[in-house]
């Protein structure tokens, strides 16, 4: 295979590239010692705008498709394994929200319910900066062919509190 990146997604490599060089790596050690959340690299990747990285143009965001976003990635993962993986999940929920949803089969009811909910989270990104991570694995919903959550958040004073199993959630 001979694949030739194209200009916009060897700025993107080299600006990740840069942040990770200079400001992951240096707590990367620190993160997995602790077992603690990347908060700085996340405060890193909002002023850069790379939260924005898979959310479509239209929407204000960077657009990159799923190349771009694996370039990007790979240098993420060079410097810090704990923001890589985190980093996956967010994107991939933009993704899977974006263009992905938009391959699947709806109704005119459907869809338009998913665009106004994809829009108000883009917004969120773009605006807010927020993260959002995939707890889609309650064991027993892979199994039903249905998606039945039983895991709840409830609003509390200064948070929420979650209470329900996941055998697995990134992000959580």
């Amino acid at each position: 295979m001979n694949f030739q990146p194209s200009a916009r997604q060897r700025e993107l490599v080299v600006l990740a590239g840069d942040l990770a060089r200079t400001q992951f790596a240096p707590r990367a050690a620190m993160y997995d010692q602790q077992a603690s959340f990347p908060f700085e690299n996340y405060a890193d990747l909002r002023q850069t705008g790379l939260l924005a990285l898979c959310i479509p143009e239209r929407y204000g965001g960077m657009g990159a498709d799923f190349a771009t976003y694996c370039l990007v990635s790979e240098e993420i993962a060079r410097s810090c394994g704990a923001t890589a993986l985190t980093f996956n999940m967010h994107c991939s929920t933009m993704m899977w929200i974006g263009p992905l949803a938009d391959e699947l089969d709806m109704s005119p009811a459907e869809r338009q319910a998913h665009e106004s909910r994809r829009a108000r989270v883009y917004q969120h990104v773009l605006e807010n900066g927020h993260l959002y991570a995939q707890p889609f694995s309650e064991g027993h919903q892979n199994r039903s062919g249905r998606l039945i959550f039983q895991c709840q958040a409830q609003r509390t004073e200064g948070g929420f509190r979650i209470s329900g199993k996941k055998i697995f959630a990134s992000l959580a």
